[in-house]
């Protein structure tokens, strides 16, 4: 089983800046791309908060 594809989860906060917090892979472009979108429906406020998290796009990766 390949896991071709990676998402990021990245922690944002006001006045300290972005970190990795952790990676998920998936085998296939559909999946990260479902568990991205389904990850970040919550971050739907009209304002930036001060702390949050996100799911990054999918990127390719070479991960057996």
């Amino acid at each position: 089983m390949n896991k071709n594809f990676a998402v990021e989860i990245i922690e944002s906060e006001a006045g300290w800046g972005q970190r990795l917090d952790a990676i998920e892979y998936f085998e296939t472009y559909e999946e990260a791309e479902k568990f991205m979108k389904e990850y970040n429906k919550k971050n739907n406020l009209s304002v930036t908060p001060n702390w949050y998290m996100y799911a990054s796009k999918p990127i390719r990766v070479d991960k057996k």
